[in-house]
């Protein structure tokens, strides 16, 4: 079978980009993950102290000109 040589519209990478992305979530978020997420998770600590840990995802997400700002806010600290 031969190719074309036709590149995939912009409509088609944003849908297979999004499916992705879902898919990735399904994933990480299985019911283990959510049952620790909503009870947390017993662990004894070296000091054989019981803590209840609570999992957490933590995601960065900004507009390029809110990216801009961080950048020149965190190069103006450093």
């Amino acid at each position: 079978m031969e190719q074309s040589g036709a590149k995939p519209s912009d409509t088609l990478l944003t849908h297979c980009h999004r499916e992705f992305f879902h898919a990735q979530w399904n994933i990480l978020l299985d019911d283990d993950f959510l049952e620790a997420y909503e009870h947390g998770i017993v662990i004894t600590c070296q000091d054989q102290v019981k803590h209840r840990i609570y999992p957490r995802i933590f995601t960065y997400s900004a507009d390029y000109p809110e990216r801009y700002v961080v950048m020149l806010l965190f190069n103006a600290i450093s």
